[in-house]
């Protein structure tokens, strides 16, 4: 069998198909380099090498120096075979890491590349080959090719709470006009990117209830006045995606169980989240606010085992190039709605 032992041309190429841009110097942020190259056997023919061995045989490295870059690392220059979540570049964004055959004997390896918070200086990229025969092939300043690409890092963004949009609509309920045992009001409050270039594109939250029945929970007060008849609730729903993991096919449209007591009152209800456009794009809240006849409500309820009950959510969210913004809602303040509150730097 022909064994693989030089190659015809190698070049380097960004996903755009040009040879610069930029990219975020925050760790997350990652720019697809594609290899373009086509393998030769011994008698300088082409010859289809397989894309896992390929693969294998094939480096990134400083176009200069021809430093191998480092592989799945994040404090320096640093690549990988995967996009994560923060694959954009303007006007595009990065695709699984692929081997393929393409016209005229060339085949294609796409890398991630990336870079830590301490990067300042741009960096230009070369490749670094090694034969089947361990012969070493280039595309470097002094290499066998001369081709390259250049990554101009940014300074990584920091969102503040002046950055985003925190507004509330009301929501409906599927039992809150149930006037003769409940009334329920609602309203979602709604954390979204307020750029109308770049959005937020993943959540995470911690600090809210996970007990079945009452996932998304955080905050619960029953005051004394009027009997122990009203109770005021906060939600937050962070499983995404958002788009189809609240979905019911049988209602139409995204629920989050609210106003839950098993015990006592024998009572529950939904309220309508997510129902804005591109929810995958923001994180829904919901605010209750739950009435009651009788001896009014009754605890332990779930994670509710006093009058006044509360965590405080702490929301890190990111946007395409992977910034990030760190918040918090006081639960404490339940009564009069939702704040949100910028996180300590």
């Amino acid at each position: 069998m022909p064994t693989w032992t030089s190659v015809s041309s190698l070049s380097v190429v960004l996903e755009s198909g040009g040879k610069n841009c930029d990219i975020y110097a925050n760790g997350r942020n990652r720019i697809a380099v594609t290899v373009n190259i086509e393998p030769t056997d011994e008698n300088a023919d082409p010859i289809e090498v397989d894309p896992k061995y390929l693969f294998s045989r094939i480096w990134l490295i400083d176009y200069v120096t021809q430093a191998k870059l480092a592989w799945n690392w994040g404090s320096d220059w640093s690549y990988t075979e995967s996009p994560g979540k923060f694959a954009a570049t303007p006007g595009s964004s990065g695709e699984h890491s692929e081997v393929s055959a393409t016209e005229g004997g060339i085949q294609q390896v796409t890398f991630y590349v990336y870079c830590g918070s301490g990067v300042s200086n741009a960096k230009s990229i070369g490749v670094l080959v090694k034969t089947e025969s361990d012969d070493t092939v280039t595309s470097s300043l002094n290499g066998t090719y001369n081709d390259s690409v250049t990554l101009n890092p940014l300074t990584a963004v920091a969102y503040r709470k002046g950055d985003v949009t925190w507004d509330y609509a009301r929501t409906t309920t599927v039992d809150g006009g149930n006037k003769q045992y409940v009334t329920t009001d609602a309203w979602n409050y709604y954390l979204s990117l307020k750029s109308s270039q770049n959005y937020f594109v993943t959540f995470s939250v911690s600090n809210y209830s996970n007990q079945d029945g009452f996932e998304g929970f955080f905050s619960g007060h029953i005051p004394a006045d009027d009997d122990r008849s009203n109770f005021y609730g906060g939600y937050v729903w962070p499983q995404e995606p958002h788009d189809s993991v609240y979905y019911d096919p049988y209602d139409g449209h995204s629920l989050g169980e609210v106003v839950d007591f098993p015990d006592g009152n024998l009572w529950c209800d939904y309220a309508r989240i997510y129902d804005r456009s591109y929810p995958e794009r923001y994180l829904c809240f919901t605010w209750v606010h739950s009435t009651t006849g009788g001896n009014g409500w009754h605890i332990p309820n779930g994670p509710m085992t006093n009058w006044h009950a509360w965590w405080t959510p702490e929301i890190v969210a990111y946007d395409r190039y992977g910034n990030s913004g760190k918040f918090w809602v006081d639960g404490a303040e339940i009564i009069g709605g939702l704040s949100l509150y910028d996180s300590k730097p």
